[in-house]
């Protein structure tokens, strides 16, 4: 599986990084420029996880191991000692906490990723007393996301259900696509001034026969029913590495089935470019409300079983870990910093010949939709 990323491995890749980024001359250069048509270049996102941070063995984050799921928490509530209990008094009374949380204390032990280290972005700029420090030492990293389901089987690498649903439902749902598109680009190792536009596509990707992601495909824009999508965000290339400006984004949703978007709060990426493809960072606050239900739609509790995951276990540490967007009326913070791992691959992006309606941003009021 694509997406994991290891303590070591994560520090390797970006010693990588930091040299290519030294050592690249004018052939590195004449090559990246090489790939600009028109002074643009367009990418699809090929894969996407939740970033976790793990060790080796998983003891540093997850000292008491990973969290029971819904059948190891059933069997704990309920243990098969001789009391008898109606439908009503177990698995209805666990299916009706699924779609009505509550915030009373947890009835059995859920823990909380542990440590001061995790992947992710510096969301508002500051380093805070909850903040992490990076891999690399970059301190002021907000991923609360992480602190949540860190010790959850299915967000971990490289098996979990989440990184590998993801990815399937990538390649299954042409619904699932997003793409960036790059203008105004004079080179790709370093431009001060580039425009970075977030589209939803309608093709499939491109494989090859091993099943593998491949670069050069084509993808058409949806500029008719994709115009929730579409954003116009300024960036910057330093060192290869593209960074954009926050912004209020719909993405299409590719955490399961059919689910149809995303919102996030002051979304923006970290990508390391090539003439190829595209890996690093995006980040942002996720409505925990919002994100709450789209899980509940997306899979049953069998399903969640498989990773070990309990909605309403997660459900207190999102609300307990929120740090973003406070309720204007109750200082209540109401979304949760995440970071994902991403991975792109490079596209020829095709629009419509006739001009369209300018699609206007996405705003919070639009999260009820």
């Amino acid at each position: 599986m694509t997406g994991f990323v290891s303590a070591k491995t994560w520090r390797s890749t970006t010693a990588v990084i930091a040299l290519v980024a030294m050592t690249a001359g004018a052939d590195g250069a004449a090559a990246d420029d090489a790939a600009l048509a028109d002074h643009k270049i367009g990418y699809t996102m090929v894969n996407k996880a939740v970033a976790i941070y793990q060790t080796a063995d998983g003891k540093a984050e997850c000292p008491n191991g990973l969290n029971d799921g819904p059948r190891e928490q059933f069997d704990k509530l309920y243990p098969r000692d001789g009391t008898s209990r109606t439908l009503l008094e177990t698995q209805l009374e666990r299916e009706g906490e699924i779609w009505n949380p509550s915030l009373e204390k947890e009835k059995l032990p859920f823990y909380e990723a542990q440590g001061k280290t995790a992947i992710g972005l510096n969301l508002d700029g500051k380093v805070g007393p909850n903040d992490y420090t990076s891999p690399t030492g970059e301190k002021g990293i907000d991923n609360q996301m992480y602190r949540s389901v860190g010790c959850v089987a299915s967000y971990r690498g490289p098996d979990g259900s989440y990184r590998h649903f993801t990815e399937s439902y990538m390649q299954q749902f042409d619904f699932n696509r997003t793409l960036l598109e790059l203008t105004d680009v004079e080179s790709l190792a370093n431009d001060s001034d580039v425009t970075v536009s977030v589209y939803r596509g309608l093709d499939p990707l491109l494989l090859d026969s091993a099943g593998e992601h491949i670069p050069g495909g084509s993808q058409r824009a949806d500029h008719r029913w994709g115009k929730e999508f579409i954003q116009h965000i300024k960036g910057k290339i330093v060192d290869g590495v593209l960074t954009t400006e926050p912004t209020d984004v719909f993405l299409p949703e590719t955490l399961a089935r059919g689910v149809a978007k995303q919102f996030i709060h002051a979304w923006r990426v970290q990508l390391k470019l090539s003439p190829e493809g595209a890996e690093g960072l995006m980040g942002g606050y996720v409505d925990v409300e919002r994100l709450y239900n789209l899980l509940g739609q997306n899979w049953a509790t069998h399903f969640r079983s498989y990773g070990q995951e309990s909605l309403p276990s997660e459900y207190r540490l999102f609300r307990k870990n929120a740090d973003g967007y406070p309720d204007p009326k109750t200082g209540e913070m109401t979304a949760i910093s995440t970071a994902w791992e991403v991975k792109f691959q490079q596209v020829f992006i095709m629009h419509p010949p006739t001009s369209v309606a300018t699609a206007k941003p996405a705003k919070q009021d639009d999260i009820a939709r």
